[in-house]
């Protein structure tokens, strides 16, 4: 794949000013890795410099972000960096950012522990700029070991004291052989990342393991805890519908495993998903993030270097890792569930069969099967876990199966007859829904409005606002943001479901898939109605649901977002007949449902405090 200009660029600009530092040093036979993974995200190192520190001959490595900023402001309100071309938004901190991927290779290759340093390398920027973001006038964060960062200008002086510090703690002695020695390094959390994970985790149950998910750790632990040989892979398969706990078994799992101190971690492939679980649950636990990763992380991982590697949402699975920005000579045709069941001892595959919504997500059993087929792993070593009990509308545990048989997954829609707790109720039109999710709001409760992807999205502010998109007649609401503006406080599309701010946009199966709330508003487009009889569907603005699956795609897509409210959902249709079917089968009317919240709390109509942050994750 070609790489885009604006790279090219860069490279040729930053990259030898560092080499004429090398040179200048006389340190032109160090060695230098490009682009360097984190190995915990997607996001890459530009530089890293590898050899021998001069006093002590072991290993030493300095990481080098380069900027080609100029002009700098810092703003002490958020500790970010205002500079030319950085648009509305701020920018991290360099020297945190080069500090936070120094930590993150630290906690996922122990053999690095210690022998890293950070360079920001800002080679367009004169000495006065980088005063004005250095300590005293800039702060940085208190984790930051300020002895163990730098930050480099443009003006000879500057590139001389870059020089004099790369001298102080790198030599070309060995730098080679150092090189091969982090190529066969072993990959995986250190000991405290592991006991911090467990930590964090164990705290967080929120009900006990029953029945078959029980069976599934137990039958886990047992077999890691027996220190079965590279041979002997065991591969997991657990199934189950929304709500039934896929999330809190994989959780339990990490924490369980890395109490053991065996080494396990989480993947999943989705953004929001993993944004989701490492702010939420690591908490004050701030060094264990990295144990959330995505399946595409673990391409590179040697066989077996985790015992456990549990993949949780399998449904997204993908044909292969490679990314759209890979360069030509990264990208492989290995499968990448091939790559997940290899990088662990015991892989883990937790999933839901009917939320696959792209056509190029392939997670399902039968191909995980295959899959370990294909690699040798014997039939009996693959076991399968089929989870039944449902937690998510425990109120209502038959509303999955009504849903299910409305969408056309079963013979035919049938009317609702439930008379409980939990509230399924249909709206006339998409101001009805928003009134009542407003007032759930406004009772502490969390709520989202989901949609079908029937309205274009523009990604970016116009004038700093979000466009409003989603028109349906008179009312109109923008879809989630796609980068923050925390000037107007506006999450960005990884942290929209679980913000309490993003109740004022409009979600899509992407990100929503994943989490649940109190209540669930959706609103089905154009691409599925109802035709008498049956359910057609129709071309959307989601080119990933085109051709012969749509049909499948696009019903699987409004079940994952008809099954997120945990208390109560409301449907409405932009179509209808699809509406009058509603009525026909029976679910109760919005109106009723509103006027009885307004009797019960008069001041709904008085403004009211905002409601606390919740956890919004599938517990």
């Amino acid at each position: 794949m070609a790489v885009e200009d604006p790279e090219q660029q860069s490279w040729r600009a930053s990259i030898k000013t560092v080499v004429d530092v090398l040179l200048l040093a006389g340190l032109g036979d160090v060695m230098v890795l490009l682009e360097m993974s984190t190995l915990s995200s997607n996001a890459r190192i530009d530089m890293l410099l590898v050899g021998s520190h001069p006093d002590t001959g072991e290993l030493s490595v300095v990481a080098v972000e380069n900027k080609q900023w100029s002009e700098l402001a810092f703003n002490p309100r958020t500790r970010r960096i205002a500079h030319p071309g950085a648009g509305s938004e701020d920018s991290q901190h360099p020297v945190e950012q080069v500090w936070d991927y120094c930590q993150a290779l630290e906690r996922q290759v122990p053999m690095l522990r210690g022998t890293l340093w950070g360079v920001a390398n800002l080679h367009n920027a004169r000495a006065e700029a980088i005063a004005k973001i250095m300590p005293p006038t800039g702060r940085l964060r208190p984790d930051i070991n300020v002895d163990r960062v730098r930050a480099f200008g443009e003006d000879v002086a500057e590139q001389r004291k870059f020089a004099r510090f790369l001298s102080t703690v790198l030599s070309t002695e060995g730098a080679r052989d150092q090189v091969h020695r982090i190529d066969r390094a072993h990959v995986r959390p250190t000991e405290e990342v592991m006991h911090a994970a467990y930590e964090a985790v164990r705290g967080r149950r929120v009900f006990p393991l029953l029945d078959e998910q029980r069976e599934t750790v137990d039958k886990v632990l047992t077999l890691v805890e027996e220190g079965f040989s590279a041979n002997s892979k065991q591969v997991f398969i657990v199934t189950g519908g929304p709500g039934t706990g896929k999330t809190v078994l994989a959780l339990e799992l990490l924490g369980a495993l890395n109490g053991l101190r065996s080494s396990a971690a989480h993947a999943s492939g989705s953004a929001a998903f993993s944004a989701a679980l490492r702010e939420h649950v690591t908490g004050r636990h701030g060094n264990i993030p990295d144990l959330f990763t995505y399946f595409n992380q673990h391409r590179h991982r040697e066989p077996n270097h985790l015992n456990v590697l549990i993949c949780d949402e399998a449904h997204r699975l993908r044909k292969n890792s490679n990314h759209r920005f890979d360069k030509f000579e990264q990208r492989s045709d290995i499968p990448q569930i091939h790559e997940l069941i290899q990088a662990a001892r015991v892989p883990v595959f937790l999933l839901d069969p009917d939320q696959v919504v792209r056509n190029d997500e392939i997670g399902s059993p039968e191909e995980i099967r295959q899959a370990a087929s294909a690699l040798g792993i014997p039939h009996d070593h693959v076991h399968h876990i089929r989870l039944q009990h449902q937690f998510r509308h425990s109120y209502c545990p038959e509303y999955v199966d009504w849903l299910e048989d409305m969408l056309g997954y079963g013979p035919n829609p049938r009317p609702w007859t439930y008379q409980g707790d939990f509230q399924l109720l249909r709206a006339d039109t998409p101001q009805q829904m928003e009134d009542y999710l407003r007032a759930q709001v406004a009772l502490r409760h969390s709520a989202r409005i989901t949609a079908g992807y029937c309205w274009d999205w523009t990604q970016k502010y116009v004038g700093g606002r979000l466009v409003a998109d989603v028109r349906i007649d008179d009312w109109a609401w923008p879809w989630n943001a796609y980068k923050a503006n925390k000037r107007r406080n506006i999450p960005d599309r990884t942290l929209w479901a679980t913000d309490p701010h993003g109740f004022d946009q409009v979600g899509c199966v992407y990100t929503a898939q994943s989490f649940d709330w109190d209540y669930a508003g959706v609103i089905v487009g154009y691409d599925y109605t109802w035709a008498g009889d049956h359910w057609k569907s129709a071309d959307n603005k989601d080119r990933a649901t085109r051709g012969a699956n749509r049909h499948r795609l696009i019903r699987n897509i409004y079940r994952v977002l008809a099954t997120r409210g945990r208390h109560g959902v409301v449907l409405y249709s932009t179509d209808r007949a699809t509406r009058d079917l509603l009525a026909e089968l029976k679910v109760p009317p919005i109106q009723d449902a509103l006027g009885a919240l307004y009797r019960q709390h008069p001041d709904l109509a008085k403004p009211l405090p905002p409601p606390p942050v919740q956890d919004v994750l599938p517990w």
